[in-house]
């Protein structure tokens, strides 16, 4: 039984999860989806309920949805709905009880100190992405929200909570979801921004690139946590050398010009603190779109290009590893390859082999987060280890191989391992920041100071795509850890940008699991990606917490998936 402080609201009938309407104008509605009620935000053993504005459909005309007719565009204008929303997303209903604004998540006070009254959205970040949390047509805006009641211990505060849906939620609707309230120049120049980086990256492979960086971006973040841009400054703006520079004419900004890394293999190569790893991050979120004042807005990668790092104990299924790993103790074979607990180099020989088989066309490597024994074996190990004795072919006799014979580039960044400059088509220096074409010099060095790559006894030959016969998901989300849920940690993909994309992932691994069939990896993860994120299983009405992953990162999630089955 809740008991009311102060007065009284009417009764309400427990467990809303059909709907409850509140007319907050003539234009929209409040749908409230909770199958348990309204919950305590001072109770924590309960989530805050999901509130769903919904406009009404009899031709309004003042809301964002009126402002768009496609697709892309109503993934434009949700987005201009996310960042405004995020602004207001710590918005305080309560008053004086709630001791000048405290939140549910900044109350210290104790269990039965004034706590709640938090509006909050699924936050946007720096990368444009498909979401859950705003759902925009022609004739609607839905924004999806969660509100915790303003409570004291299990007693909610009724004249905080009337605020909270008289007062501050209008505001949130007039503010976030209104026309009016929206700067058109923005909302145009956000749009014009995604379409030209999507017509940018459709490009790439006709001018024979696997990315572009643009004159002018800014690379730098703020910190290791943070995904923000670092003060424009105090940094130095990326500026293409003149030999790599190539120009492309936009729809909408028109010329714009930068480096173009080419087709093949590219080394980045320079001294420490010089800016190599931070280029490979900003070439890595090239696949997604980013906002305008970002920086990185015009740095563009193909859409495939996935990041290898070695993954010590991570587990492998029935994984053709046989271009890089062979001839094992004890007669074991690899053509179908499991471990439970992989070394760094056999995780990254899986990792190449999965990301080939879902028609990744660009491998992204960082020698820092690399196996080393898996990338090189100079002359004094062949020496003293024959090749026959090795079991490990390294990246470098393959990596030509992997360009000439799958078509699949290789970015690098290389500060020690000079072998590759034997097998590179493209080096880069960074020095104090400001890249550099050294290919010529490289091509020089590599002359006068030869050296000896092992040539692979066997050719790379064709990767018979396996197939899944079950793939199964535990349901228990962990979204506040680095993990999905327990049995599955993506720590090491890189290119999840939000965990958003986790919890869909997991909603997908669900999905899965109910149409459990023998079929290929491809087949299984296309059909994934094809499906609305709406018609991802939810724990209730609607998912307001979803973010599209791409499909890569779904496959190397079901290849991570200690328990999926899967078959050569």
């Amino acid at each position: 039984m809740v008991n009311l402080l102060n007065d009284e609201l009417p009764a309400l009938p427990h467990g809303l999860a059909a709907a409850f309407w509140w007319a907050l104008n003539p234009l929209f509605q409040l749908l409230v989806f909770d199958p348990k009620g309204l919950t305590l935000a001072a109770d924590p053993l309960s989530n805050a309920p999901e509130l769903t504005f919904v406009e009404d459909d009899t031709g309004a005309t003042g809301t964002i949805g009126a402002a768009v007719a496609t697709a892309k565009k109503a993934m434009v204008a949700a987005e201009m709905v996310y960042m405004a929303m995020a602004q207001l997303k710590q918005l305080s209903c309560g008053g004086p009880e709630l001791q000048n604004g405290q939140t549910s998540r900044g109350g210290s006070g104790g269990w039965h100190s004034a706590k709640g009254g938090e509006v909050a959205i699924d936050c946007p970040g720096q990368e444009i992405l498909e979401r859950t949390s705003a759902v925009i047509s022609d004739r609607m805006v839905e924004a999806r929200l969660t509100a915790g009641l303003p409570a004291a211990g299990r007693t909610i505060l009724a004249s905080a909570a009337q605020r909270m849906f008289l007062e501050t939620l209008p505001q949130v609707v007039e503010r976030a979801l209104m026309y009016r309230s929206v700067d058109p120049q923005a909302m145009h120049a956000l749009a014009a921004s995604v379409e030209d980086q999507e017509y940018l990256r459709s490009q790439l492979e006709s001018l024979g690139l696997v990315a572009f960086i643009g004159n002018g971006a800014v690379l730098p973040r703020v910190s290791g946590v943070s995904n923000m841009p670092l003060a424009t400054n105090t940094v130095v703006r990326f500026q293409a050398p003149p030999e790599l520079q190539v120009m492309v004419e936009l729809p909408n900004q028109g010329a714009v010009v930068g480096m173009g890394i080419r087709q093949g293999v590219t080394l980045i190569c320079g001294g420490g603190f010089n800016g190599k790893s931070t280029l490979l991050q900003a070439i890595e979120r090239g696949v997604y779109n980013h906002a305008p004042g970002d920086g990185r807005e015009r740095v563009v990668t193909d859409a495939t290009a996935t990041k290898i790092k070695a993954e010590e104990g991570r587990f492998v299924c029935s994984t053709d590893i046989r271009p890089f790993i062979n001839n094992l103790p004890l007669s074991k074979t690899t053509d179908a390859f499991s471990t439970a607990n992989a070394s760094g180099s056999t995780s990254m020989a899986a990792s190449i082999q999965e990301a080939v088989e879902v028609e990744a066309s660009t491998l992204l490597f960082d020698e820092d987060t690399c196996a080393t024994n898996f990338l090189v074996r100079d002359g004094r190990m062949q020496q003293l280890v024959s090749q026959d004795c090795e079991p490990i072919t390294p990246l470098v006799s393959r990596v030509r191989e992997l360009w000439e014979a799958k078509g699949v580039s290789s970015i690098m960044v290389i500060g020690g391992c000079g072998d590759y400059l034997d097998v590179a088509d493209t080096v880069v220096s960074m020095h104090g920041y400001v890249p550099s074409d050294v290919t010529k010099k490289a091509k020089d060095i590599a002359r006068r100071m030869p050296v000896v790559i092992e040539i692979p006894q066997i050719k790379y030959g064709s990767l018979a795509p396996p197939a899944t016969s079950g793939v199964g998901a535990d349901a228990h989300e962990r979204t506040d850890e680095p993990e999905v849920f327990p049995e599955l940690d993506l720590t090491a993909l890189d290119q999840l940008v939000s965990v958003s994309q986790t919890r869909a992932i997991a909603s997908m691994l669900q999905l899965a699991t109910q149409n459990a069939r023998r079929r290929t990896m491809r087949s299984l993860v296309s059909d994934m990606c094809t499906t609305a994120l709406g018609d991802l299983p939810a724990g209730h009405g609607v998912a307001g917490n979803l973010a599209r992953p791409r499909g890569i990162e779904v496959a190397l999630a079901i290849n991570r998936l200690r328990y999926a089955q899967i078959q050569p």
